[in-house]
């Protein structure tokens, strides 16, 4: 197992949570689990609760999952008699792109059935943390067509590992890229709001995003090249390395420069004036979070400048670490 292909399950938990299923249900999701409305929400009251369940809904889908992935790992040694087939990587990578192209364009009707058993608990609310747990639970049971074809791509390249500790490793990176974005939304609900409802605007964007993600991933696993990826991307960072230590002055302004680019791309549409239910310009009341994130990006940029870390010394030491 190597750091790029857990790296991999982290994005993909990540794109399952922005996914047009999961993302517009998260301020439902929350007001189950706390028990609060969405004002009692956005209040910021409420943190201690919200993050004690969240991390109770977060652990119920891991669980969740690491048996999905104990499964499906399992299945694949018998199949291949104890080591992963050659085989089980091309046809996994096959279903991978069909199911990628699916998000895209929607090709499979069948798949558009929502079976989540999170809508059993509609006009519930969880009962504590253990309630909150068997919630996470029931909805990693569910299928939907957002996360199901993601899930999928993950658990079928467990299988293709052929060791269940390396596919609970697996396993519990995606949920851990799912798990964060989920409970940072819970806590800081009220600046995350904005955010949660442009995404939730971009859904379409969101789709074809990940089913091309989807798409390149299950090519690399027909064609047998995630090992080369990997070589590749450690090669790419003892360059970058390389290069860090023979300029520093000059990696410090690239990184300055990525770091100013992000600022600017977050700041500048932020301060342009919202309107009000005529549609005349007002000044906006307070600062949005992607003005927050703008000012943060500029601390970033003069920090590094300064010397306190490297960007590209970060990226090169990610991409070369070989543990895991």
């Amino acid at each position: 197992m190597n750091v790029p292909g857990v790296f991999t399950a982290l994005l993909a938990g990540f794109l399952s949570f922005i996914s047009p299923c999961v993302l517009p249900l998260v301020p439902a999701y929350l007001s189950f689990i706390t028990g609060a409305s969405g004002a009692e929400l956005a209040s910021g009251r409420m943190r201690t609760r919200v993050l004690a369940r969240s991390l109770g809904f977060s652990a119920g889908f891991t669980f969740a999952f690491a048996i999905l992935g104990v499964i499906f790992s399992g299945g694949a040694m018998f199949v291949g008699g104890g080591n992963s087939a050659p085989w089980i990587g091309t046809v996994g990578g096959i279903v991978v792109i069909v199911l990628g192209l699916n998000m895209i364009f929607d090709l499979l009707r069948f798949l558009d059935a929502d079976r989540r058993l999170i809508a059993g608990f509609s006009g519930r609310k969880a009962k504590g943390v253990a309630g909150a747990a068997l919630l996470g639970f029931a909805f990693a049971a569910g299928w939907s067509p957002c996360i199901g074809p993601i899930l999928a791509s993950i658990l079928l390249f467990a299988a293709r590992q052929g060791d269940v500790p390396r596919s609970l490793i697996l396993l519990g990176a995606y949920s851990l890229g799912l798990a964060i974005p989920f409970v940072a939304a819970g806590i800081f609900f009220d600046r995350a709001k904005p955010l949660l409802s442009f995404l939730s605007r971009k859904g379409k964007t969101v789709r074809i995003v990940s089913g091309s993600v989807l798409v390149a991933f299950g090519i690399a696993m027909a064609a047998g090249s995630l090992n080369s990826i990997t070589s590749r991307a450690v090669k790419a960072g003892y360059l970058l390395q390389d290069f860090s230590s023979r300029a520093p002055l000059l990696s410090a302004f690239i990184g300055a420069a990525i770091w100013l680019a992000s600022g600017a791309a977050l700041y500048f549409p932020a301060m342009k004036k919202a309107k009000n239910s005529d549609g005349i310009e007002v000044a906006r009341k307070k600062p949005s979070i992607r003005v927050i994130l703008g000012f943060g990006a500029l601390a970033l940029a003069l920090a590094e400048l300064a010397g306190a870390f490297s960007l590209l010394g970060f990226v090169a030491g990610w991409l070369t670490f070989q543990g895991i």
